[in-house]
């Protein structure tokens, strides 16, 4: 649907349009962020502060009651929500260190430009709170406070020790050291340093005790000096709540609470009021918190503009002390303070976020408008946010560049390209960028408009295509030119270049920057983006300015596009090109005055061509997480030289000395693991799921509640500093790395080991599974710590697949797949996203089908999978069907999977059935497939790994991840199947390697040399383990016993030798072949061992003894290489006369031969299920033969030298080829493996005939070779094949009632079938040409028959009596449902209407110009509709033959006619695919029904004509509401259609296709008469605009908050947790154990959510303030595990941990919990 750049003054107030306007042109920058509006963010971050301890038992119900109500509330309009509280389990009281309020100040900040609403709650009881010591004091402050100390009494030696002179400072001043930066564990929390941290925090405490003392006491006694009077010793809370309000007053909110009675004598006080030593009552702070509740008052007292009253957001409630403190559950006046104190609250910051929307968002405008306002506010703000940075060097630049004054000046006035800054990551490029468009707003006037993008900044700029896009919707705002959203971009190309001209001649000046282009695309949409690119570089018109900055490697590299390359070669001999860094810094020299900055100046000028990064490193050494560093390791600053990374380990480092390796490492494991940002929300929460951070950072006693610090967070965020940087997904701020090779260092610093790899990822694709969103149990027998059930809540941020029926989670559905790729837990990335049908339905509508195959393309380079590989080719044969219609996934993968799905793994069966049930479910007519003409075959070859050191023998690991080959250099080389990247190689042999193998625990690898030994290398560490020597001659072959304890081995001496495989032990030596051995191999049990040799015997052994059984000597010619079945039933062997052999393993008899290749055998693999055999050849070729039937399948050609190894993987889905120097990797799952065709019958035997009953409930269709089917359309079963007629069936019907059915056919008969006995009861032989129609007339009696000469004759069906005989025209041939006329033709221009009784004409009907195509009776049979070549269609009254109407509207000759058995409507099709919807009565149209491109083939009204049907040739099918003129569902057959039978009611369809002989079988789900309307209704809603729609997925219902009952009628009492005294479960969980677990906590696809929705109950509210409230809605042993794959030797980042898929199938766990 076309959506307007700008939306209906009409309907919009001047001040909401001027706001829009203002912001597509870009004018809000002209005066600075004043007039930059707010972007309406997507959560509502806030900041709550109270004194340390007085408020514990409020702030506890803000954890367990207010904030999950809230998040459940919010999260249906898609706004996380989430508490900062700065006392939640921090053992430490910020108010007494000023840096920490500091900290909280930019924290604030921060929340009030990120947060739609409220940012700050506080809280203010009867205590006043610690005293924040100031920070700096001027000289004279300094000393007349030492002065008047010593005056007092009082020792200064404290003053002069934390309090020391800055003389870098101008003027000077002193400064009070950072406690954190004095004592190195005052923040480390481990084991280790307890005692250390606890002595320092004593250590502290009292030196700050003594120095508030000291202040306090000055002041105090001289308070009468007006210079003390400027130092404002005020606590934490109070200094935090002023800065809010100069942030902004109606964002802050302020409880006060009164606790009448509470005085200094009162029990149990100490946390509630202020006390001096002795319990004497504190008078100066009781004084201070006076005068600040005066300050509340006044503050929050005058109303804001809008009408909005401040006032509301101060919450004064008074409760009556009880003595020690002690507030029980059941007390009343608690009861009622608590409510009426969360309702409150949560009402407030609701009504907070309303407000703040209602004046930030064009409200009235449409979802894609604010979609696109808001994306261009995002970049807006951005550039805002970096205006304030200084840009070294560019005021030279613009002074003094020739080059640039040189683009501008032309830029004015002629054409010219665009202005490009290269550079790479770190450079500057982006400051660079926007200061350029500063200059040019300032220079060029408030006329110009603008433009900003920064890539990768938002989730709709990952990639110049979506840049482009928006760009191109952008600027079409500025000229009210329409652009459509899913415009091709071809068309949005020439869209672009036609507004540039536009402005350019309406003299509008236009500035675009688009900045960080470092890569041009995802490669799935590489070409369409080069051209992109293309156009962003060719010539500008006149006042178009256009800056990009681009990655100089995108251009370097052999694979970037000459074209463009040619582009940025003739830019930079027009001289419109800059290389960052910049050659001169003046400005640097003359802005810095310090000694160490001089000296750092000088350096940079040396290191400019040495460090591209000299800007980025300049930043971070200047910052004070580095001086610090510097400081406390007692290290000079060298200024000389600058190394990236030994700066980036200074950061980490000191962090690391801070707060502790291992909090470290969570915390930066987590934010590399992320795909690109993750928010600040989702990492605390993933944060308080890590069991090992509160056993770590609280190593004595846990917290209340198992939530990670939010303080220890800020803390650490504030110490890596520049490091970090924000990014901005569905306008919720996200947090990162703030370069790629700074994700990269700490990648490789702490993620080292897979497993840590595979935790890190499992963690957070476990959150946005919501796998512990109820409860985590932490168990630590050590510390005898067993948290369970509700103790071990963490209070999480729900995150369901929707938010609600309009919103999709895209946070979900952009992290997960990633997440659980890269977790290598193969079985849930099926069973949660690519074999999940809500999850792929949800990402093409929500996002787009290139994205989720942009997806697809970077999974299958990290996994090879037969499922997945299947999903993705299905998706890539209906890419354009499902981008025009997402609807239409369901019928599509039905279609494609049904034949197919029971073959493969459980994943495609369940995403089979759940497509199915979704359709169901839906709602909405949609069309289900009953039968499937085309199964997904996906290509056979998945990739070719090149072995540049050639390929002899090959072993892939048990989960085809990882294949290891021996090479021509005698290594053996591992690769990564996906990615083809070599991982390792493992060197040892000294020749040519002859076999290698798996041991099948995937604990070695064995490899065997003509060298004579035998290499042992373990998988867990990649090490040689052992060498053997235990021949005396070339070892041939070789082979590893099922159990992992023996080597078997065969020699050129002769010689079979078992040895023992841990220890080299031989335990037996058997020279019993006469010739060199060249061939082992052993049973499944064990049992049996199988020797060949060059002297043409096999023999079979006892394994256990090796006693020799027999000898098989029937060969006949010297064996090369031998293999047995794994059903231990054959034995084939390949010989060099090329025979290929198969013996019966028992007995040792010959079975067969396989036939069919001439040259010399150079390996054999055969399939686990024993059905193929494949044989390599010397001649490059492979070859595929049915194994048990000797049939040759398939020659395999892909190789061009000789074949070297095959091997077939477990499961059978992938055959191994090796070949000199490449690999290939098929996919023979659906190839050779007895897997159907397409087609279930052949395509040269097509479909002649077809016909449905009139229930709708059965089809009989007849073929060309005389056979006659009958299929149930319930579910499109076949229930009936009889093969009788000796020619092509021409003609099929069915009774009423499904008694009988006919079948007529060219050889002349005509037979009549009892469906119930099952045989045929009559032929009709009367005929004595081909068969041309078959009706059973309306007494289900008679039936009439037509042939090619033109013979009518009537008959009865029981006995085949003639009845009469006719020979009329009958080519065209129909009869009157009421069974008394016939109508009947030659196929010209004229009919005949004639009585069937008595074979009297009642008249002729003609269409004057060309031939009648197809007629209709009504139902009543009083009328008949024709159509006609002459582009009209008649209506005839049947008994009269009279015309009473023509209906003229066509332009092409008509191919299908229909009228409604209600007599309401005519429908008519066309040559070209025009559909037309009459009304009976007047000829009137209704509707033009346009969506078809061919011919039309049928057209039809359901029986109360609500719903019209129309289908074309090219195979689309179309349902229609009569009442509307909309589409409601539509279906693609993917064959052109030759005929369709449709069902009166519209629910059941038949249809022929071309090229192919199945019958293609539909059901309409959904579909009801009486809703027709309605249906339509919510089809437009989803689909006429793609941002404002309802979503074709059901949302669950959002988890209530298990302990929230404050709301209701009264506190929750916790429940006991039940802990089991002889079972403690471990900790990580089973699977069986997760299974269990999770079946009570998953609202997975399979399982019915038996939670109610509902509200926010506030019942029983005290009146103190009188509110009326309202419902609302809204450990690893090494890096090779048990049973996984080897891969994970070396370093596969990803290995999955399934079992072995050839052995039993177990149940998978829905969600495996690897804790």
């Amino acid at each position: 649907m076309v959506s307007e750049p700008v939306p209906n003054t009409n309907d919009i107030n001047t001040t909401n349009l001027d706001v829009y306007t203002n912001v597509m042109q870009g004018k809000v920058l002209f005066n600075g962020n004043q007039s930059l509006p707010k972007v309406a963010w997507n959560q509502i971050k806030i900041l709550v502060i109270s004194n340390k301890h007085e408020f514990d038992i409020e702030r506890d119900m803000l954890v367990t009651e207010t904030l999950p109500k809230l998040q459940q509330y919010f999260l249906t309009q898609g706004i996380y929500v989430y508490f900062i509280d700065w006392n939640l389990n921090w053992d430490f009281d910020s108010s007494k260190n000023p840096y920490h309020i500091l900290r909280y100040m930019k924290e604030m900040q921060h929340a009030y430009e990120t947060s739609s609403g409220l940012f700050l709650l506080t809280f203010v009881g009867n205590k006043y709170g610690q005293i924040v010591l100031p920070i700096e004091l001027s000289v004279m402050d300094f000393n007349n406070i030492k002065n008047s100390a010593t005056d007092l009494g009082k020792d200064v030696k404290l003053l002069e020790r934390w309090y020391l002179l800055d003389d870098r400072s101008s003027p000077s001043v002193y400064k009070l050291k950072d406690p954190d930066e004095n004592f190195i564990n005052l923040s480390s929390r481990s084991l280790s340093t307890y005692d250390l941290n606890t002595h320092e925090n004593f250590e502290w405490n009292e030196a700050y005790i003594n120095l508030v003392d000291l202040f306090l006491n000055v002041v105090h006694e001289k308070s009468n000096s007006k210079t003390l009077h400027d130092i404002p010793l005020l606590s934490g809370v109070e200094m935090l709540f002023n800065f809010s309000t100069k942030l902004s007053s109606s964002g802050s909110i302020c409880v006060v609470r009164q606790l009448d009675g509470l005085t200094e004598k009162s029990k149990g006080n100490e946390c509630y009021i202020d006390l001096l030593p002795g319990g004497r009552l504190d008078k100066i702070r009781q004084e201070k918190l006076k005068r600040f509740r005066e300050l509340l008052t006044n503050k929050l007292s005058t109303n804001d503009t809008n009408d909005f009253k401040t006032e509301d957001n101060l919450t004064i409630l008074n409760i009556p002390w009880k003595d020690s403190g002690d507030f029980q559950s059941n007390d009343s006046d608690y009861q009622r303070y608590l409510r009426t104190l969360n309702a409150s609250i949560f009402l407030r910051i609701k009504s907070l976020n309303e407000r703040f929307l209602d004046i930030t968002l064009p409200n009235h405008f449409k979802l894609s408008q604010q979609i696109l306002y808001n994306e261009t506010l995002v970049h807006l703000t951005y550039y805002s946010k970096l205006l304030p940075t200084t840009c070294l060097g560019f005021e030279h630049f613009v002074e003094q560049n020739y080059s640039f004054k040189q683009w501008l000046t032309l830029a004015n006035t002629s054409e010219h390209y665009p202005y490009m800054i290269f550079g790479s990551r770190a450079s500057g490029k982006t400051l660079l960028c926007t200061k350029i468009v500063q200059y040019l707003l300032n220079t060029i006037g408030k006329n110009a408009q603008c433009i900003v993008r920064y890539l990768n900044l938002t989730s709709r700029s990952r990639h110049i295509g979506e840049v482009f896009s928006s760009i191109c919707s952008q600027i079409s705002s500025l000229q009210n030119v329409s652009i459509e959203p899913n415009e091709q971009s071809n068309n949005r190309i020439e869209s672009y270049q036609s507004i540039l001209k536009n402005q350019s001649k309406n003299q509008k000046p236009l500035i675009l920057m688009i900045d960080g282009i470092e890569e041009i695309t995802p490669q799935s949409q590489y070409i369409p983006s080069m051209t992109i690119y293309q156009t962003l570089l060719q010539l500008l018109p006149p006042k178009v300015y256009v800056i990009l900055s681009v990655s100089r490697s995108i251009h370097s590299s052999s694979s970037s596009d000459v074209q463009i390359r040619e582009m940025i070669d003739r830019i930079e001999k027009e001289n419109c090109l800059i290389e960052l860094p910049f050659t001169k810094l003046n400005s640097l020299q003359q802005n810095l005055t310090d000694s160490i900055l001089q000296i750092l100046s000088k350096s940079i000028y040396q290191q400019l061509d040495k460090q591209s990064q000299i800007f980025y490193l300049l930043r971070l050494i200047l910052n004070e997480t580095y001086l610090n560093y510097l400081s406390q390791e007692r290290k000079k600053f060298d200024s000389i030289n600058f190394h990236l990374d030994e700066i980036l380990n200074a950061y980490i480092d000191h962090c690391e000395q801070k707060f502790g390796p291992k909090i470290c490492s969570f915390i930066f494991n987590y934010i590399s693991s992320s795909q690109s940002a993750i928010s600040e929300i989702e990492l605390l929460d993933i944060l308080s799921c890590n069991n090992e951070f509160f056993l770590e950072y609280f190593p004595r006693d846990l917290p209340k509640y198992l939530r990670f610090p939010p303080s220890l967070w800020i803390a650490i965020k504030h110490v890596l500093g520049p490091l970090l940087t924000e990014k901005y997904f569905d306008l919720k701020v996200m947090i990162c790395w703030s370069h790629s090779f700074i994700r990269r260092h700490m990648k490789q610093r702490y993620l080292k080991r897979v497993e840590d790899i595979r935790i890190a990822h499992r963690d957070i694709s476990n959150y946005f599974l919501e796998a512990f969103i109820e409860s985590k149990p932490l168990i630590e027998m050590n510390r005898n710590v067993q948290i369970r059930g509700d103790s071990g809540r963490r209070f999480l941020l729900q995150q369901p697949l929707l938010y609600s029926e309009t919103a999709y989670n895209y946070r979900r559905l952009g992290e997960l797949w990633y997440q659980l790729m890269h977790s290598g837990d193969i079985d849930r990335l099926k069973e949660y996203t690519l074999c999940c049908f809500e999850y792929l339905l949800s990402k093409i509508h929500g996002l787009s089908i290139e994205q989720l195959l942009w997806e697809f393309d970077i999974i299958c380079s990290n996994i090879l999978d037969v499922d997945v590989l299947l999903i993705q080719a299905t998706l890539k044969k209906i890419a354009n069907i499902v981008s025009e219609d997402p609807m239409l996934l369901a019928g599509e993968i039905t279609l494609r999977l049904k034949n197919i799905k029971s073959r493969y793994n459980e994943h495609i069966e369940s995403l089979y059935v759940q497509a199915h049930e979704w359709c169901e479910s839906c709602g909405s007519p949609v069309f289900v497939p009953l039968s499937s003409w085309i199964s997904t075959i996906p290509p056979m070859t998945i990739t070719i790994l090149p072995c540049p050191d050639g390929v002899f023998k090959i072993i892939p690991t048990t989960f085809n991840q990882h294949v290891f080959c021996a090479t021509r250099q005698h290594d053996i080389a591992m690769y990564h199947i996906p990615s083809k990247k070599l991982v390792k190689k493992f060197t040892s042999h000294a020749a040519s390697i002859t076999s290698i193998r798996l041991t099948y625990n995937n604990k070695y690898l064995v490899s065997a040399s003509t060298d004579r030994t035998i290499k042992l290398f373990n998988l867990n560490s990649g090490d040689l383990e052992n060498t053997y020597n235990i021949h005396q001659d070339e070892i041939l072959c070789m082979t590893v016993s099922h159990n992992n304890e023996h080597i078997i081995t065969g020699s050129r001496d002769r010689l079979i030798v078992v040895l023992r495989l841990e220890t080299g032990e031989v335990e037996h030596s058997v020279e019993q072949h006469t010739d060199a051995v060249t061939a082992v191999a052993i049973t499944q049990d064990d049992g049996i061992l199988v020797s060949a040799s060059r002297d043409q015997t096999i023999k079979r052994w006892t394994f256990r003894g090796m006693q020799l059984l027999d000898i098989i000597d029937t060969v006949g010619s010297p064996i090369r290489h031998m293999i047995i079945s794994t059903d231990d039933t054959f034995i084939i062997a390949a010989c060099d006369d090329t025979s290929v052999q198969v013996k019966s393993l028992v007995t040792g008899s010959d079975i067969h031969r396989l036939e069919g290749h001439s040259a010399e055998v150079t390996s054999l693999a055969l399939s686990q299920d024993s059905v193929c055999c494949y044989v390599g050849c010397s001649n490059s070729h492979v070859y595929a033969y049915n194994f048990r039937s000797r049939l040759l399948l398939r020659t395999l050609t892909h190789h061009e030298s000789a074949v070297t190894d095959l091997y077939v993987s477990a499961d059978n889905c992938f055959l191994f080829s090796a070949a000199e120097n490449a690999i290939h990797v098929l996919n023979v799952k659906q190839q050779f493996n007895g897997f159907p065709n397409d087609e279930s019958l052949p395509s040269s035997i097509p479909t002649t005939a077809l016909s449905i009953s009139r229930e709708g409930d059965v089809a009989i269709a007849g073929s060309a070779d005389g056979i006659v089917r009958l299929f149930n359309l319930i579910d499109g079963e076949l229930t009936e094949q009889s093969v009788d007629h000796r020619a092509p069936v021409t003609q099929v019907a069915l009774s009423h009632s499904y008694l009988f059915s006919l079948s007529g056919s060219k050889d002349t008969t005509v037979k009549v079938f009892d469906n119930e006995m099952g045989e045929i009861v009559t032929e009709f032989t009367a005929h004595s040409a081909p068969i041309s129609h078959l009706r059973i007339l309306e007494d289900n009696r008679k039936i009439l028959s037509g042939d090619e000469q033109n013979y009518i004759k009537t008959w009865w069906a029981n006995t085949g009596e003639l009845i009469d005989s006719y020979n009329v025209p009958c080519k065209m041939l129909a009869v009157s449902p009421d069974g008394k006329y016939v109508v009947s033709g030659n196929g010209d221009n004229i009919l005949k209407i004639w009585s069937l009784d008595d074979a009297r004409v009642v008249r002729s009907i003609d269409h004057t110009e060309g031939k009648i195509t197809c007629m209709a009776f009504r139902a009543d049979s009083q009328y008949l509709v024709t159509g006609g070549e002459d582009c009209s269609c008649k209506l005839w009254e049947l008994s009269s033959g009279k015309l009473t109407q023509v209906l003229v509207e066509h332009e092409q000759s008509i191919t299908a006619v229909a009228i409604g058995e209600d007599g309401k409507y005519v429908l008519t099709g066309d040559k070209e695919g025009q559909a037309i919807l009459w009304l009976f009565k007047d000829g009137t149209v209704v509707y033009k029904l346009l969506r078809h491109k061919t011919a039309i083939v049928c057209v039809s009204l359901t029986t109360d004509g609500t719903i019209a049907i129309t289908a074309s040739h090219d195979g689309l099918l179309s349902v229609w509401s009569t009442i509307t003129g909309i589409y409601i569902a539509t279906f693609h057959f993917n064959h052109n259609l030759v005929k369709l039978n449709i069902s009166p009611n519209g629910g059941r369809y038949a249809a022929i296709l071309q090229n192919t002989s199945c019958v293609a079988m539909l059901s309409l789900f959904n579909i009801s008469s009486n809703d027709a309307s309605k249906l339509a209704q919510r089809h437009s809603q989803m689909f006429s605009d793609t941002t404002n729609m309802i979503l074709p997925i059901k949302p669950k219902p959002l988890l209530y908050p298990k302990d929230a009952n404050i709301l209701t009628n009264s506190r929750h009492s916790s429940k006991t947790d039940q802990i089991v005294a002889d079972t403690v479960l471990p900790d990580p969980m089973s699977k069986s154990q997760s299974k269990e677990f999770f079946k009570k906590k998953q609202r997975g696809h399979h399982k019915k959510n038996s939670i109610a929705t509902g509200g926010i109950a506030l019942g029983n509210i005290g009146q103190s303030k009188g509110y009326q409230f309202q419902t609302s809605y809204g450990s690893s042993t090494g890096l090779l595990g048990g049973g996984e794959d080897p891969a994970v030797v070396v370093i596969n980042p990803h290995p999955p941990t399934t079992a072995n898929t050839h052995h039993a199938k177990e149940k998978r766990t829905k969600i495996c919990c690897l804790l």
